[in-house]
């Protein structure tokens, strides 16, 4: 599978586990960024290649990957798992957005989805996936 045939297959997974996902594809690369309920569960990376050191996203979905499956830099954790791995992905992702709402409380989980759609500039690259 390539990257788009990933992204479809995670969005489709996505959206049934009832998380809100917008999509934005690069323009210089292959890679897909997925953002889950508007960013305050998380993002995911898909790509083919590695990614920038500047940029973190917690989920790493990349072709071929053999490195460390969780690398910390500067209080962030990131995941990493090969095209074959969305199973392990997906339970992880559903986990990060459990704890957050045991964190935060549904209410402010919902409330901070509302706060990032209002005023996310980001929203406005990344398109919503219905």
């Amino acid at each position: 599978m390539n990257e788009k045939q990933i992204a479809k297959v995670l969005v489709q997974k996505l959206l049934d586990m009832g998380f809100t996902v917008h999509r934005y594809n690069a323009v210089t690369t292959n890679s897909i960024y997925l953002k889950l309920d508007y960013g305050v569960c998380c993002g995911i990376r898909i790509a083919d290649h590695n990614g920038k050191k500047k940029y973190h996203y917690r989920f790493n979905v990349v072709k071929g990957y053999c490195g460390d499956k969780i690398i910390y830099f500067k209080n962030l954790i990131s995941y990493f798992y090969t095209f074959e791995e969305l199973p392990q992905l997906l339970n992880m992702v559903q986990k990060e957005r459990e704890s957050k709402i045991k964190k935060y409380g549904l209410e402010n989980y919902k409330l901070y989805m509302e706060k990032e759609k209002q005023e996310n500039e980001l929203f406005n690259r990344f398109k919503m996936v219905a």
